[in-house]
């Protein structure tokens, strides 16, 4: 398509005007409301077209309207939005979670600034609707596909991310890859018959990336992270991977990982010569109990991620992270320009 006269002819581009709401909707032949419900109350919206429009103002560069506009209309507002990647449920209830919050609210609390969470709720428009906050300032500790990355370099407010990466944003992680090849180093150190490897959710694209390019690839997401440190590591140990299980299981509800486990465990001649990681403590610790409850051996050696308490009294060997200092430093980031950190993790060694 021929570019317009006043582009082909001059050597300077124009600056480009942001588009509005009511050029979505002259676009699209539909109402303002409706557009303007597909970012504020998408449950109004019938599937097909919010999917059309929010498919159309991405590829436009509209992100919704304008949440700094909104601030500056309600001059009272001096909170800070948490963006969490599942529901209330789980974030009040997980032990990694919790902590995180508690970090995130001591620190808004030493600066007398509210907490506002803004929960998963299983919509598919969450995160644009999310992105609409009226908080001063976005914490997202929720992944951020491919699709949602130019969204976020498009907010006009401060924002950090958390165990997720996009290029030119500050980020709050852990070292996820580090932490897994030790904790995969670990059980090679008891020289099992067989590994199982007890993941979070990766997808078939990210898998792939990662076994193509197991040295150069690196993942922006925590699951990926730790499935390139557990392969790095057997790579390096020569371990045959034909004598490596993988199991990839939802991390809504890691419990449920005991019934895929137990039917992977059946067909091994000698079970107690298997060594396990799993990428969640929960994982392991329900692992644990299955095994408890059939009355058979723990594997040769186990190694959980993440360090929550119940791992302790369990005596649970895990790769323990700092959740509640994540949650501290993603404020500092996030209000006081401080930039990305990665924390350490540490392997505390105990009965598995």
């Amino acid at each position: 398509m021929a570019l317009p006269p006043t582009l082909a002819l001059s050597g300077e581009q124009p600056a480009l005007k942001r588009p509005t709401l009511n050029d979505i909707a002259r676009d699209l032949g539909i109402s303002r409301a409706t557009v303007s419900n597909a970012f504020n109350r998408p449950e109004l919206v019938a599937a097909p077209l919010l999917e059309r429009i929010l498919a159309h103002s991405s590829a436009v560069g509209y992100y919704g309207p304008d949440p700094m506009a909104r601030a500056l209309r309600r001059k009272d507002l001096h909170e800070v939005a948490v963006i969490f990647h599942h529901d209330l449920r789980y974030a009040l209830n997980d032990s990694q979670s919790v902590q995180f919050l508690r970090g995130v609210a001591s620190a808004l609390d030493k600066r007398h600034l509210a907490l506002q969470l803004i929960p998963k709720m299983g919509r598919r428009s969450f995160m644009p609707a999310a992105f609409q906050t009226t908080a001063d300032a976005i914490i997202v500790h929720a992944e951020i596909t491919q699709e949602l990355k130019p969204q976020v370099k498009a907010i006009r407010k401060p924002l950090v991310l958390v165990d997720t990466f996009v290029d030119g944003v500050s980020s709050i992680s852990i070292a996820d890859e580090l932490g897994a090849f030790e904790a995969m180093q670990h059980v090679l150190s008891h020289r099992p018959d067989h590994i199982m490897g007890v993941c979070l959710p990766v997808g078939e694209d990210e898998w792939n990336r990662i076994f193509n390019d197991p040295e150069g690839f690196h993942s922006g997401i925590v699951g990926g992270a730790r499935l390139s440190g557990y392969l790095r590591a057997l790579l390096a140990a020569d371990y045959p991977l034909e004598q490596v299980t993988w199991l990839e299981i939802s991390d809504s509800e890691p419990e449920n990982a005991a019934t895929d486990v137990m039917r992977a465990l059946k067909p091994l001649k000698h079970p107690n010569r298997v060594g396990m990681v799993c990428m969640s403590d929960r994982i392991a610790l329900a692992v644990m109990q299955a095994l408890k409850n059939h009355g058979m051996p723990l594997p040769l050696s186990l190694v959980g991620f993440d360090g929550i308490p119940e791992a302790e009294s369990a005596g649970l060997t895990t790769m323990h992270q700092d959740s509640y200092r994540k949650g501290e430093e993603a404020v500092r980031s996030v209000l006081d320009g401080a930039g990305s950190i990665m924390l350490p993790v540490k392997l505390i060694k105990r009965n598995t």
